[in-house]
């Protein structure tokens, strides 16, 4: 790889990078990358580097597994990880896990409500951990986002390395366009994936070649933005965590089943009788989709709904 063709500033290198780990296939890739390609790490994190992962709590057994496996990695390749649980302190509030929320509100996740799960369960928790971990490692002074402006004033932004595959590049998001100021002020974002051309197919290849297993995409099991295969999948292989994402949709329903007829007047007068307490699928709910995914799928066998499952993720389309 050339990366002189590349449009990232290498001159004024940055002194903290931070690998935003998903535990999928493209994060894992660039976990590689720097473990093994001395031009990628001269290239794009030549100083301090650290990985981070946050736990939703409900990620899939083998997302759970891969996570033992990367931790013995870096150990082993002295990277410093940072596996972030609710009992750490940075989860907030009743976003402890997916679950808990679920729990705490009688709510679910719904293809027709607003995509907020990443950025309580993903996004916050690194945040409040690094801020401290600033304070910790380099001594600034920590507490409503004033250590990151004062880390970047001293040190230079963070640079925060992403894994948005090549042919993902609407999922990219500049820092400078963030409404936080300590935000525009103190993070560069950083896409090694789409600037190396790397789709999910050259991730996965990659890992082989240095010679580790592929992981699963990684998403929470409960996701709403999950496919009719990833639900069929679900169905067949977690069927103990489709039962409870169903018990969860249903308590909510019935919560809220006073929304079940409302009355809406258009703008033309005309009222009309709207159902509005929806579940994962919107006015679908999850009974009536898994079976129609059960039936959609009925002729694909086990090995080819894995295959499937293998080769898709980032259920959703959010920008980083």
């Amino acid at each position: 790889m050339n990366y002189d063709l590349f449009s990232l500033d290498t001159s004024d290198a940055a002194k903290l990078t931070v690998l935003s780990m998903g535990l999928g296939q493209d994060s894992t890739a660039l976990l590689y990358k720097y473990a093994y390609d001395a031009e990628f790490r001269m290239h794009y994190a030549p100083n301090d580097f650290l990985v981070i992962f946050s736990d939703t709590g409900n990620e899939f057994d083998e997302t759970y597994r891969h996570l033992e496996h990367v931790k013995a990695f870096c150990k082993l390749q002295d990277i410093e990880f940072v596996h972030l649980t609710a009992d750490m302190g940075y989860h907030s509030g009743d976003w402890q896990s997916l679950e808990h929320f679920y729990n705490a509100k009688s709510a679910i996740g719904s293809k027709a409500y607003p995509k907020i799960c990443s950025q309580r369960l993903k996004i916050d928790p690194i945040y409040r951990f690094l801020e401290d971990f600033l304070a910790k490692r380099y001594g600034v002074k920590a507490g409503k986002k004033k250590g990151f402006r004062q880390f970047a004033k001293e040190s230079g932004k963070i640079r925060m390395m992403i894994g948005i595959a090549a042919n993902e590049e609407k999922r990219m998001s500049e820092a400078s366009d963030r409404k936080e100021r300590w935000y525009r002020e103190s993070i560069e974002h950083c896409y090694p994936l789409v600037d190396l051309n790397m789709n999910r197919q050259g991730c996965q290849e990659y890992i082989r070649s240095v010679g580790h297993d592929v992981p699963i995409p990684s998403n929470c099991m409960m996701c709403p933005f999950l496919s009719l295969e990833e639900l069929e999948y679900l169905r067949r292989f977690c069927p103990e965590a489709l039962e409870k994402w169903v018990h969860y949709e249903s308590k909510k329903l019935e919560k809220w089943k006073h929304l079940d007829s409302v009355p809406v007047v258009s703008s033309s007068g005309k009222t009309s009788i709207v159902n509005k307490n929806l579940g994962v699928w919107g006015k679908k709910y999850l009974p009536e989709v898994i079976e129609e995914a059960r039936e959609k799928f009925s002729k694909w066998t086990d090995e080819r709904i894995r295959e499937y499952r293998m080769s898709h993720g980032h259920c959703v389309a959010s920008a980083y």
